[in-house]
């Protein structure tokens, strides 16, 4: 299999390499250093104890010629009066020149003719007693030399043959510990638009791949409810819009047919009703997908303080229903969210009950322990308890008594859960104490209980004081 130049395996084998490449170069020159200068070392001791032995000698009485006995072809000895001249050496120089004109002190010589000029460590030592000399010790670095020699080609071969190891040991390190990478790579381009069931596979190492991979499971699990969510809503949306459009055709064909004035006047007042009804199923279609579409941050950022009791008389007022609508029982709540969202909230379940209704609505606001709730009750026929749970979901169809033929959009109520869960509150449905019918509960946090009432109130919203 070809891999790509740019791909993770081959550029961290590669940077990987030379970062250890880089890493041995140095350790070994170091090494070879550490080495000469470990060597050097060594030999100028043995150099300083050989002069002092050769003083002490001296200083003993012991004559020049006595001392420089013969050495070896590694080591050579001179001993220079003051007067510069050579008085003894030893054998493997006594022909030569003096070895070293240097100042006392350590000292290298790239060579010495009478020895094959090799390279020679010397030391020139100046006697300090009564018999003045200058003693001149020294031995060959072609020990040294191959010691290092033989360092350096054992590196010249060491290091490559390290840094190929270490490089496969990495390409393989590396393509293990990705193969879960590509194997979830291959999952997701296999996965498309209509497969949102597949999952990719979650390696058992518990590492961050394998924490990857469980969080696009759970993207794809997001992403799987929200194709079926739309899916229905698109479905569920046709089927609503199929019932008034296929009305008013009826209508129309069948006032087509007819020739008298009243019954055309009787159409359109069908036709309009059917049209309103549509109306408000795409008002309110649209101000979800704009609710669902903002951010959740969005949302919270624009709560301000927002009197209840103000929305629900505000709602009232403009609601047009023949029954009564009983507010006696409104006292004062204040919560804090957005007061277009909870007036929505409240007009959809004034719609709902009103729809439902036999004759009369009432209405209850209270704020009871850090909590203001909401309670809208009607005289109607209740919703049964089997069909709670399903009565806010989005064309949640119950039970005959509560059907939407009668107007409803069938989503109005999945609105008003929506808003009040966003707003942190709850909403439910239950059977009425007072009026027989439904009764549904909104419970909000109480503004005073969560913030100081110092803070300033959204336009609109009076008597913060309250």
């Amino acid at each position: 299999m070809r891999l790509p130049v740019r791909s993770v395996r081959v550029r961290a084998t590669v940077g990987a390499s030379v970062v250890v490449l880089v890493a041995l170069v140095f350790a070994g020159l170091a090494l070879v250093v550490t080495l000469r200068n470990s060597q050097i070392s060594g030999i100028d001791n043995t150099l300083e104890r050989r002069a002092v032995d050769i003083e002490s000698l001296l200083d003993g009485g012991a004559s020049p010629a006595s001392v420089a006995v013969a050495s070896d072809e590694d080591g050579l000895v001179q001993i220079v009066d003051p007067d510069g001249v050579i008085v003894a050496s030893s054998v493997n120089v006594a022909d030569g020149e003096r070895v070293s004109d240097s100042p006392a002190g350590m000292a290298t010589t790239e060579g010495i003719a009478a020895l094959g000029n090799e390279d020679f460590r010397v030391l020139v030592h100046p006697t300090d007693g009564s018999r003045r000399f200058t003693i001149i010790v020294g031995t060959t670095l072609e020990n040294s030399e191959r010691t290092q020699n033989a360092l350096i080609g054992a590196l010249v071969i060491g290091i490559p043959a390290l840094l190929a190891l270490i490089a496969a040991m990495v390409w393989v390190v590396i393509g293990r510990a990705l193969h879960p990478v590509e194997a979830i790579r291959s999952r997701v381009a296999e996965i498309g638009s209509r497969q949102l069931d597949q999952r990719v596979p979650v390696p058992p190492t518990n590492d961050e791949i394998s924490r990857l991979a469980s969080t696009m499971n759970q993207m794809l699990d997001r992403l799987q409810d929200s194709s079926n969510r739309q899916e229905r809503f698109v479905s569920d949306a046709s089927h609503e819009l199929r019932t008034p459009i296929a009305t008013i055709r009826h209508e129309l064909e069948v006032a087509l047919r007819a020739d008298s004035d009243e019954h055309w006047r009787d159409t359109a007042q069908e036709v309009l009703d059917e049209d309103l009804r549509m109306q408000r199923l795409v008002e309110d279609l649209l101000f979800m997908a704009r609710h669902e579409q903002r951010p959740p941050n969005d949302i919270a950022a624009k709560r301000a303080l927002v009197d209840l009791d103000d929305i629900v008389a505000e709602e009232v007022r403009r609601h047009r229903s023949h029954l009564t609508i009983d507010t006696s029982d409104v006292s004062a709540g204040q919560v804090r969210g957005n007061a277009d969202h909870l007036g929505r909230v409240v007009r959809n379940l004034l719609d709902n009950a009103t729809r439902h209704a036999a004759t009369s609505v009432a209405v209850h606001v209270a704020s009871e322990n850090g909590r203001v709730v909401l309670d809208i009750d009607d005289d109607g026929p209740g919703v049964r308890e089997q069909h709670r749970g399903h009565i806010f979901e989005r064309f949640g169809r119950t039970d005959d008594a509560r059907t939407r033929d009668d107007g409803g959009t069938g989503i109005g109520l999945s609105i008003a859960r929506d808003i009040v869960t966003h707003h942190g509150g709850t909403i439910t449905v239950a059977d009425s104490p007072w009026l027989g019918g439904a009764r549904f509960t909104v419970t909000l946090l109480d503004a005073r209980a969560i913030a100081p009432m110092s803070e300033p109130n959204s336009p609109g919203q009076p008597r913060p004081d309250r």
